[in-house]
C-alpha cells in the first residue's frame, strides 16, 4: 500500500491539483496567476526543521525567529512555515483581530480592571 493511499486527504489534494492543471490546459483562455504560493502551516519551528530535513530543503529564520522553507516548481512555490512560539503568535493574532473589530465598530478595548491600555 502506498503512503498516499494511507492518507485520503493527501490523495484527494493531489488529485485536485491534477484536475486543476488539466482544466487549465483544456481552457487556454482562462486567466492564470503569474505566481502561486501554496501555504503549508506547520505551526512550530521544530516541525518546519523536521520537514526541511526530511525533504532536503534549507530552513531559514526571519528576524522574529520564525522558520520557513520553500521549494519552487516554476512559478509555483510550496511554502512551509512555523513559529518560534506558536501560542504567542495565536494570542497576538487574536488580539489584532479583536482590535480591528473594535476599530471598525467605533469601540475601544480596555483591560477588565479599567486600567490603561498597553
Amino acid at each position: 500500500m502506498s503512503e498516499s493511499s494511507q492518507n485520503p486527504a493527501r490523495t484527494e489534494y493531489i488529485a485536485s491539483l491534477r484536475e486543476l492543471a488539466d482544466w487549465l490546459e483544456q481552457h487556454p483562455g482562462a486567466p492564470t496567476p503569474t505566481v502561486a504560493d501554496i501555504q503549508l502551516p506547520l505551526m512550530t519551528n521544530a516541525a518546519v526543521e523536521e520537514y526541511g530535513k526530511a525533504n532536503g530543503l534549507e530552513v531559514r529564520f526571519d528576524d522574529k525567529g520564525n522558520a520557513h522553507s520553500r521549494i519552487k516548481f516554476g512559478s509555483v512555490e510550496y511554502h512551509a512555515y512555523g513559529y518560534a512560539d506558536w501560542d504567542q503568535h495565536i494570542a497576538e493574532h487574536q488580539e489584532s483581530r479583536a482590535r480591528a473589530w473594535a476599530d471598525e465598530n467605533d469601540m475601544v478595548i480596555q483591560p477588565r480592571d479599567g486600567g490603561d491600555v498597553a
